[in-house]
């Protein structure tokens, strides 16, 4: 199994913006694909706290095809579209999905750092 990891330091600027950044984020998000990965692990998605918008999802769609998605996001009160964590697995999987809180100081649990996947024979 083929997992990568990446801190892509705002997918909803790679999904929606046209700044010289956001092209460099899209030539990696090639990149990744190319490589077949059977789970993407994306951090620092900085997407609004409802999940991704109907702009988002059509991108995902386009450049993840074959592949299913969860995704935490920032909750108030820590702060709007801060932090975020999404993992891309292949629609071949269907892992059972965990959003555990570690207990830690502040608001870090509501910033959507974590996600769990259980694939059976290990969690990611």
């Amino acid at each position: 199994m083929r997992l990568i990891s990446w801190n892509i330091d705002s997918l909803n600027a790679a999904l929606t913006s046209d700044s010289n950044r956001a092209v460099l984020s899209r030539d990696v998000i090639d990149t990744i694909i190319e490589m077949d990965a059977d789970a993407i692990a994306l951090q620092e998605t900085k997407l609004p706290a409802n999940g991704p918008s109907k702009k988002h999802i059509k991108h995902l769609a386009e450049y993840f095809k074959g592949y299913s998605y969860v995704w935490r996001s920032s909750q108030q009160p820590a702060r709007k579209s801060y932090a975020g964590t999404m993992f891309l697995y292949k629609d071949k999987y269907s892992p059972k999905v965990f959003y555990p809180d570690i207990q830690v100081p502040d608001t870090m649990d509501l910033e959507g750092r974590i996600i769990t996947l259980d694939f059976g024979e290990f969690y990611l």
